[in-house]
């Protein structure tokens, strides 16, 4: 019966490691991969499955440790194969502690829960288990020296050297497992005087001296950690061996661009262990992990092998075992994560003296329309960019780009409302003093707090009037021509005109007002506004916005 068990948990141990590395790396049915990320919530964080395996560390004991700490697997296997002992009792965590382990075993957890209550889980989650092989796994080269460390001592050592005195989850699980019912026996009074040990093997081990076989073997194990970190490291330098490519740097952020599905930054903080099985399931690859102290391991978005694609339905976030990272259900581009910034004195429209026509590559690849130009310079709508990163991958600006996304500390979700309650929210806001408002696709795009028709010629300018809802103030035949130009789909005004109204109705344009007009007179009341004037005789929109350029400049001279 107790063979049976020991076979068992065996067999457990080894599923537990095949799971995980089938959700870094495996591809096959979905069922498979759901079970296999699954398996990984009863990692140390801050989540239901984590809390039900302490709850059940006083009834089960070290259950955690023995079979479903992956850590702790290796370095058994490790130190199995090194030293093959068919009778020799498995020398791990069972053994009473000494007091140099206590001492060493209290002073890195209590560091680990202070890093945690300052907010430095990143750091503090760098030495619990999963989150050592996670960023082994990814090749996060801290993480590779960590793993490499502990797979030496279990090489140089017996059995788990790294549970037995630096883990501070398994000194948690040993705190709840005093007491516990079924805990894994041994006789009573035994110490580590290894007189269980079988004769030949004590006697092996009493003549074994350092030899050069042994050093050879670390240098080789050394050296491959090193070259697999270094060739993590390796980039791309060349164009197919045809032309230099030089890749574009890091650039310094006003803060960091947190990947999709995190609620907050303080959260994330919090609950985020490092694993990195987020990066490995990043189809773009544009996930990386952070080197910054507070941060350290956790993943954060970099852009330059590509950019957050809004087709991507959340494959980091369904992949996230502790709740860090949470799948949002409706569509990835109402997910903001951020907004971008340009930089006039970097960008290549600003180097070259025809400035309107040489580089457009932000504002065309922009996958939500937030990038315009308006006067030769590029305009970021912040209500519609999402922080996706495409204008900064795609800008040819060396060494950093020219344009560049600052990530929220809380990401934003803007969901699409009906016509109705989006138009009744717009009168509220031009209600409350916004001379101009836009919406398109169910979000409002565009404010504007500009006074008389300038606000309505710079949407038209930057492409924004096509499809949208309209909310200004007030709308004349002038400010009418302008949104049957631009293409808008509906006009509402505080004030309209009854020109304006029947010639936005010419065009297929729903037009509705809270007053309307014979028609609109200037600010100081004395006459008709100088933009009527100037369209007054006209009745083709694109010769009336010419006519009230015109004006314009006119009135400015």
């Amino acid at each position: 019966m107790k063979t049976s068990f020991k076979w068992l948990k065996r067999i457990l141990s080894l599923v537990v490691v095949a799971l995980l590395i089938f959700a870094f790396f495996g591809e096959g049915p979905k069922w498979l991969s759901e079970i296999a990320v699954g398996s990984l919530v009863i990692q140390p964080a801050f989540s239901i499955g984590f809390l039900v395996m302490l709850a059940l560390t006083p009834i089960w004991g070290r259950f955690f440790c023995e079979c479903l700490c992956p850590l702790g697997i290796i370095q058994s296997v490790v130190a199995r194969i090194v030293r093959p002992r068919s009778a020799v009792r498995r020398v791990c965590t069972r053994l009473p502690m000494s007091r140099a382990q206590i001492v060493v075993r209290s002073v890195v957890f209590i560091a680990f829960s202070i890093a945690l209550a300052l907010g430095y889980g990143a750091l503090a989650h760098l030495i619990t288990p999963y989150s050592i092989v996670g960023k082994a796994l990814v090749l996060f080269t801290p993480g590779l020296v960590i793993f490499g460390f502990v797979v030496l001592s279990a090489f140089f050592n017996k059995g788990r050297f790294w549970c037995n005195w630096v883990c501070p989850v398994g000194s948690l699980f040993t705190l709840l497992s005093i007491k516990s019912v079924f805990p894994n026996k041994i006789s009573k009074g035994c110490e580590n005087c290894r007189k269980c040990f079988p004769t030949e093997i004590k006697k092996a081990e009493s003549t074994d001296k350092p030899s050069s076989d042994v050093e050879v073997s670390r240098r080789a194990a050394l050296k491959g950690v090193a070259v697999i970190a270094a060739a993590h490291t390796v980039e791309k330098t060349t164009d197919g061996g045809l032309a230099a490519v030089t890749l574009p740097g890091i650039p310094k952020r006003p803060s960091n661009i947190l990947p999709p599905g995190a609620v907050s930054r303080t959260e994330f903080n919090l609950k985020c262990v490092g694993c990195g099985l987020c990066v490995t399931k990043c189809p773009m690859n544009v996930l990386r992990q952070s080197t910054e102290l507070k941060t350290f391991g956790q993943p954060e978005m970099y852009f330059q092998n590509g950019y957050c694609r809004v087709s991507c339905n959340y494959k980091c976030a369904q992949a996230c075992p502790t709740g860090a990272l949470i799948p949002r259900t409706e569509a990835r581009a109402n997910l903001h994560m951020g907004h971008a910034i340009w930089k006039k004195d970097l960008c290549l429209r600003n180097a070259t003296g025809d400035k309107h026509e040489f580089c457009k590559a932000c504002v065309r690849n922009c996958p939500v329309k937030a990038l315009h130009f308006v006067d030769g310079a590029v305009v970021i709508d912040k209500t519609a960019c999402i922080g996706c990163g495409a204008c900064e991958h795609v800008c040819p600006v060396r060494p950093e780009p020219a344009i560049i996304v600052k990530g929220f500390d809380r990401q934003r979700e803007v969901l699409p409302m009906s016509e109705k309650d989006l138009i009744s929210e717009m009168i509220a806001l031009v209600e409350a003093g916004d001379s101009c408002v836009l919406a398109k696709n169910g979000v409002i795009i565009s404010r504007d707090k500009g006074r008389g028709i300038s606000p309505l010629l710079r949407v038209l300018d930057n492409g924004k009037l096509e499809g949208a809802i309209v909310a200004d103030k007030i709308i004349g035949r002038a400010a009418a021509a302008i949104c049957v130009l631009g293409g808008a789909k509906v006009v509402y005004a505080n004030v309209m005109s009854e020109g304006a109204k029947a010639l936005l109705n010419k065009h297929g344009i729903k037009a509705s007002a809270a007053k309307i007009t014979d028609e609109i007179i200037n600010r100081d009341k004395t006459g008709i506004c100088p933009m009527e004037k100037a369209v007054k005789e006209l009745t083709d929109p694109s010769e009336m916005v010419k006519a009230i350029r015109q004006a314009l400049k006119e009135m400015t001279k």
